[in-house]
């Protein structure tokens, strides 16, 4: 038996009606999603680490986006940035990475802009993000690029030694992102290959980067290490001069012993020389018994004493030079670090011969012999007669960003007040301090040295009463406190630092 019309069975009116509102709700759907599209820059955007950075992405046409879904991903893994949500910022799904650094701009969400703002940037912020905006009929997103750059610290220059009939200079320099090129130049600007080039990453993602060069005598005038940035188009150049008598291959005690050595047989030989030279004189003007060559014998010997005192006098700097390079280890003393007169936020390693800077203040006794103002220690020992030298090493990631000082102070100098650190004050020191090297005179004294030394040997003569401070690295005198007034004090070692991240080291090491 056949089923009435219209019951039970479809007919062609209803298959057409329905197909006819699919087709009604899928060109609004796609109406819907038309009106919805994001857009964002179409060229890289570039940042400092440590800077703030504003990431564009706005709707086109303009459009309220108070009520829609926008969420910042990560492209490369595809995870949460930030994500916003009908007037809520919504933290479940976010990367703990970026926890606490992240902030939409509310302020344009009427207007269509969907700006996300990082704070702090990292070495790891660098990449593809993308802005995904949806609500229940539409979605769309558009991709922004980071380009996260960091400039690193000037090169340091060191010897490393002979090696394959040259010396062995490293370079080093920290704090870059991305990885940086390292090149070598000579005096003329030409290329040289490096023999080793290594590099690592930091706990902040920032790189550090190390070559190695061998240079034999044929490399003539000052050797140049180079590190570019190909992102940023910067880079930082240092120089290092090596004198001739460092190609020599023989060990430091022998040059020195033999530039000595030199030194004595020319001046023995000059004596000799102006002695016979005299007696010449002298017998010529005896037989010719002269009135005008006995004048013109007094001239020469007159000229001759001041050749022979000239000459007496460059032989003793350049044994003075000779004594300084090579020598010191002679009066170097071993000095720790007193933890009775330490700064509340200095921190001492366990043997007492490094001391580092910490955020918060130390539970320790307030005692007079305690610093309170100034970042200050002093060592444990008293000098009052004598040469004693030791040697102070500055170590750290971001030593070319800090400030420390070293020197001597009086034993009784101030330690509760704010003093001007000088020698009137009771101390004799140099300093390092946002980018400038200078020594602690009235006013201070500022010096022109490149790379700024971090190994430094402190030297106190007593007798003489002077302070000096010698480039431990290549001997070279940085300045000298001349005239120094002690009073009759005891003379202590005295150490300042002001920088989080670096620590002032006791080296028990000849030079």
């Amino acid at each position: 038996m056949g089923l009435p019309w219209g019951c039970g069975r479809p007919s062609l009116a209803g298959h057409a009606r329905g197909l006819l509102t699919s087709l009604v709700t899928l060109l609004l759907l796609q109406m819907g999603s038309a009106q919805l599209r994001v857009e964002g820059p179409d060229h890289p955007l570039t940042a400092t680490v440590g800077q703030d950075v504003v990431l564009p992405c706005h709707l086109s046409p303009q459009r309220d986006a108070r009520t829609l879904d926008v969420r910042w991903i990560r492209d490369d893994i595809s995870e949460t940035v930030h994500h916003y949500r009908n007037g809520e910022d919504l933290y479940g799904e976010q990367m703990e990475a970026y926890a606490g650094r992240t902030e939409l701009a509310r302020d344009g969400l009427s207007a269509g802009n969907l700006d996300l703002r990082i704070t702090g940037l990292r070495p790891s912020d660098d990449g593809q993000y993308v802005c995904t905006v949806g609500d229940a009929d539409a979605y769309d997103e558009a991709i922004v690029e980071l380009e996260v750059s960091a400039t690193g610290a000037d090169p340091h220059l060191s010897l490393g030694g002979y090696e394959a009939g040259g010396v062995r200079v490293l370079c080093r320099s920290a704090g870059w992102y991305p990885l940086p090129q390292l090149l070598w130049r000579d005096a003329r600007r030409q290329h040289l290959p490096s023999v080793s080039q290594t590099h690592s990453q930091d706990q902040e993602g920032l790189f550090e980067i190390e070559s190695a060069v061998i240079v034999t005598g044929s490399v003539e005038g000052p050797l140049s290490c180079v590190v570019r940035s190909s992102r940023l188009q910067q880079e930082r150049e240092s120089s290092l001069h090596i004198a001739a008598p460092f190609f020599h291959n023989a060990q430091p005690w022998m040059v020195a012993l033999a530039l000595v050595l030199v030194l004595l047989a020319v001046s023995i030989g000059l004596s000799v020389y102006l002695f016979r030279k005299k007696v010449a004189q002298s017998r010529e003007l005896a037989a010719k018994k002269d009135a005008k060559l006995v004048k013109q014998a007094a001239e020469i010997e007159e000229k001759d004493a001041r050749l022979d005192e000239q000459a007496a006098e460059l032989a003793k700097e350049r044994a003075m030079l000779a004594w300084r390079k090579f020598l010191l280890p002679q009066n170097t003393v071993k000095v720790t670090l007193d933890p009775d007169t330490a700064h509340p936020m200095l921190v001492l390693s366990q043997d007492n011969s490094s001391v580092r800077q910490e955020r918060k203040w130390q539970q320790v006794p307030d005692t007079p012999e305690r610093f309170h103002y100034w970042w200050c220690v002093l060592g444990r020992e008293e000098f009052r007669e004598g040469r004693h030298c030791w040697l102070v090493e500055v170590e750290g990631k971001r030593v070319n960003y800090s400030g420390w000082a070293v020197g001597v102070a009086r034993e009784y100098v101030e330690r509760k007040k704010w003093i001007n650190m000088s020698p009137e004050e009771g101390i004799w020191a140099v300093q390092y301090d946002e980018g400038q090297l200078m020594s602690l005179t009235s006013p201070p004294t500022h010096l022109s040295l490149s790379p700024v030394p971090t190994r430094i040997w402190v030297c106190l003569d007593c007798t003489q009463q002077q302070v000096s401070f010698i480039n431990a690295d290549n001997g070279v005198e940085i300045f000298t406190f001349t005239a120094a007034s002690f009073n009759g004090e005891s003379i202590r070692p005295w150490f300042w630092l002001r920088t989080q991240g670096i620590q002032l080291c006791l080296r028990d090491c000849t030079l």
